[in-house]
């Protein structure tokens, strides 16, 4: 089974917001669970999907009122005996 960590920094301001964010979630079915850390200062949005749809989700929830950068994309492979991790991008500003 291949999964994907999808680690995004976000500016949520409001409600509304996380609302938003949630709402554009739950149109991709490939996506297994996610959470948004409002206390940290990046607020950081992690998502576990099974195809790395990183680029989908930026144009999805890119807008004026709300920003979000692309942090890291991690691969993870099982196969039940054995697991592979893969790191697939960085951003230098971690």
């Amino acid at each position: 089974m291949v999964q994907f960590v999808l680690i995004f920094s976000t500016e949520v301001e409001t409600p509304y917001d996380l609302d938003r964010i949630q709402h554009i979630l739950s149109t991709f079915a490939n996506i297994t669970e996610w959470s948004h850390d409002l206390d940290d200062d990046d607020e950081i949005l992690r998502i576990v999907c099974q195809e790395d749809i990183s680029g989908k989700l930026i144009e999805k929830l890119q807008s004026p009122c709300l920003k979000i950068s692309l942090l890291a994309v991690f691969k993870s492979i099982s196969n039940g005996i054995k697991e592979t991790h893969q790191t697939i991008f960085l951003n230098d500003k971690i």
